[in-house]
């Protein structure tokens, strides 16, 4: 009850504040924990609904719950499976945002914050995370994240160095400034390989989704 109190008291608190989000599903401690693609999504689903139903039923509308929430999930190495992950939480988020009768398809949009996974990291060439955290940056881009963070190199056994943030932020900027990852909307819309990937992680994450609730 106090969590949600507090979540309350944020919500009315930021609500000119119509892009600020105050409630995060943080799927990728599911993700850092060692789950499958499906196994993640599915959960941070279930703990988003979750989210809906306590709030709503406190009277809040349910319009305004959905637009403060955003989900953190985690990218692993499995590139094509993270952007099919991507964008098959899209589609799912917005079927159960609809089961709760919101006023405006507005309230169906899934804001997502990906974060380059910790558990696949190497201490003993500490450089070829560069690389991984390069390809998952480029998974979470191709598959619609609203923002991401690439974990430096060293973050998984030291406090980051000067070196090491900076070439984390660079990661991005090479995607977005060089590749023009940013000025298309959906970069694999249309690719049958993707699309059936989608289509795949869509139906086993709402199985296990439906066995959860």
């Amino acid at each position: 009850d106090h969590v949600v109190e507090n979540a309350i008291k944020l919500i009315n608190a930021t609500a000119e504040l119509t892009k600020f989000k105050t409630i995060a599903v943080n799927g990728k401690n599911f993700g850092n924990a060692g789950s499958s693609i499906v196994q993640e999504l599915a959960y941070s689903l279930a703990l988003g609904a979750e989210y809906l139903t306590v709030l709503t039923e406190k009277g809040l509308d349910v319009d305004v719950v959905a637009k403060k929430m955003k989900f953190n999930l985690s990218i692993s190495a499995n590139y094509f499976l993270e952007i099919a992950k991507l964008r098959a939480a899209r589609l799912l988020w917005a079927q159960i945002v609809k089961a709760y009768g919101p006023k405006c398809d507005c309230a169906c949009k899934m804001t997502v914050h990906s974060e380059t996974g910790s558990w696949n990291k190497t201490v003993y060439d500490a450089y070829v995370n560069m690389l991984r955290t390069q390809t998952e940056a480029m998974s979470a881009a191709l598959g619609g994240a609203d923002s991401i963070t690439v974990l430096p190199f060293d973050a998984i056994y030291e406090e980051s160095t000067d070196f090491s943030d900076r070439i984390a932020r660079n990661q991005q900027l090479l995607l977005k400034e060089e590749s023009n990852f940013a000025k298309i909307a959906d970069p694999g819309a249309g690719s049958y390989y993707i699309e059936e990937l989608t289509a795949s992680i869509a139906d086993q994450t709402w199985k296990l989704f439906i066995e959860v609730q």
